[in-house]
């Protein structure tokens, strides 16, 4: 009996070590996602929350940039998603709100959208299912004279929402998608094939500088 018990004690022991070295390897892995993406800002600072995802923050054409990987298991049918969350921080006072979210579940927790009220019409030529909201029934103005540049961040498929905001912009984009075997066994969130190559940010990087100039010839009309 003593030496079952001893045999069971190592085995519980053993897998615990394991488990721990797993999980070890796991916030490894996470924490370096974005550490070749730092030499593309000024003053690039790096640091992790308790989950191990990394937070990037810095200065790009003197504008405040954060960048954040936000884990996502709340979905019912899709396998866990990795979210790249985008923020430029650029002051619009007079700037009509507006967001624009692809393929809704209803479970976007990380989402600008819910909390714009006026329903809006999303720009012709997105294929996927979408929903646009704004601030205002003029909003739709600001959503319409962007469009071509809408469609073209959605043409990527891994795009998942845009957000104009009178604090600055933010974009959405699907950074990786979780293990499934894990998932389906232990519902973990695991991403072993992530990788944000700094030409993926760079291309990020673009497509915000265009919604931007968009919104500036937005403005520029308004006030002729």
């Amino acid at each position: 009996m003593s030496l079952s018990l001893a045999f069971a004690g190592i085995g519980i022991i053993s897998t615990g070590v394991v488990a721990l070295r797993g999980h070890q390897k796991t916030i490894a892995a996470r924490q370096s996602l974005l550490d070749r993406c730092v030499p593309l800002l000024s003053g690039g600072t790096l640091k992790h929350g308790g989950d191990g995802f990394p937070i990037l923050e810095g200065y790009r054409g003197g504008r405040f940039v954060r960048i954040e990987l936000v884990p996502d298991s709340m979905t019912i049918r899709r396998l866990p998603q990795l979210w790249l969350k985008l923020t430029r921080l650029e002051a619009r006072p007079q700037c009509a709100e507006f967001s624009l979210l692809v393929r809704p579940s209803g479970t976007e927790f990380y989402s600008l959208t819910s909390e714009h009220r006026v329903a809006l019409d999303p720009p012709a030529g997105i294929a996927a299912e979408a929903i646009a909201k704004g601030d205002r029934s003029s909003s739709q103005r600001a959503v319409d004279r962007s469009s071509a540049v809408l469609r073209r961040i959605f043409a990527d498929v891994r795009a998942k929402e845009v957000a104009v905001t009178k604090r600055g912009l933010r974009l959405i984009w699907q950074a990786a998608e979780g293990h499934r075997g894990e998932h389906l066994l232990f519902r973990q969130c695991r991403f072993e094939n992530a990788e944000l190559a700094p030409s993926d940010l760079e291309n990020l990087f673009r497509k915000l500088d265009d919604l931007g100039s968009s919104l500036d010839q937005v403005q520029e009309a308004r006030a002729a």
